[in-house]
């Protein structure tokens, strides 16, 4: 009888035993869950429930320093070794011009070269035609565009390639060398007005601005001007021109910001 209570003593030991344990590593199990969960959080904010979005526009004004032109010289000949070389001695020579004007060399750069066939599509009126298109010739076309640091010499420069015998030009296109530093002035005029506002806003709806959670800008600036062309280059005009007045104006920058404050 006594060894019967010892063996059933034990048993009820060992299940014990077995329930202490079982019970450890569920604490354990859920200890390590927290943890993953706790990590896998970690460098994130928690998400804000109650926000306002504020926004502010500035702007900043500059007058250009810099601008882009651009000319291009088009030919067509019977072989491609013809148009290119027309194209080739009036390209250089609008080089040499730009050159001498002032113009460095790192600031001129050919934006597009090009060489196609040209074609003569007969007209066939039977529709079992067999006629093919005939070869007519070959057009070369080079684009080069130009940047002035020199705004003074606008003027003078497109007048200068008009009389190089470029085919066509475009711009000029004012602008600010250092675009940064302006847009950086419109984002600050435009922050501190959205913050002006919310600070505004809290106090109107009683409640108190906690902390900045979202931020977006979006920019904007001066548009390009008409494009400009050289009428004697293209034929349109026989008598000397003078060079032409080019003001350059002044450019408006504007910043458009929205921010997401957390209100308690």
């Amino acid at each position: 009888m006594e060894k019967f209570f010892e063996k059933d003593d034990a048993m009820k030991m060992g299940k014990l035993f077995l329930l202490v344990v079982f019970v450890i590593a569920l604490l354990v199990g859920m200890k390590f869950i927290n943890e993953v969960k706790r990590f896998g959080s970690i460098g994130t904010a928690p998400t804000a429930s109650n926000t306002i979005d504020i926004t502010g526009v500035g702007e900043a004004f500059a007058i250009p320093d810099v601008a882009t032109a651009g000319f291009s010289v088009m030919q067509k000949a019977k072989t491609v070794a013809e148009a290119q070389s027309v194209v080739t001695t009036k390209v250089d020579a609008a080089i040499a011009f730009l050159k001498s004007a002032g113009v460095e060399e790192k600031d001129i750069k050919t934006a597009d070269y090009s060489a196609y066939p040209e074609y003569n599509y007969p007209v066939c009126r039977d529709v079992n035609c067999l006629q093919q298109p005939v070869l007519t010739g070959y057009t070369v076309n080079q684009a080069v565009t130009v940047k002035i640091r020199n705004t003074e010499n606008v003027g003078k420069i497109v007048e200068g390639l008009g009389s190089a015998g470029v085919t066509g030009l475009t711009g000029p296109d004012f602008t600010v060398d250092n675009l940064d530093e302006v847009q950086a002035e419109a984002r600050r005029e435009a922050i501190a007005e959205a913050q002006d506002r919310a600070e505004e806003l809290a106090k109107d709806l009683g409640v108190r601005l906690v902390r900045i959670v979202r931020f977006s800008e979006s920019t904007g600036g001066a548009y390009p001007p008409t494009p400009y062309y050289a009428k004697d280059s293209l034929g349109m005009g026989g008598a000397e021109n003078a060079a032409p007045q080019v003001p350059a104006g002044e450019n408006k920058y504007t910043s458009n910001v929205v921010i997401t404050y957390e209100i308690r």
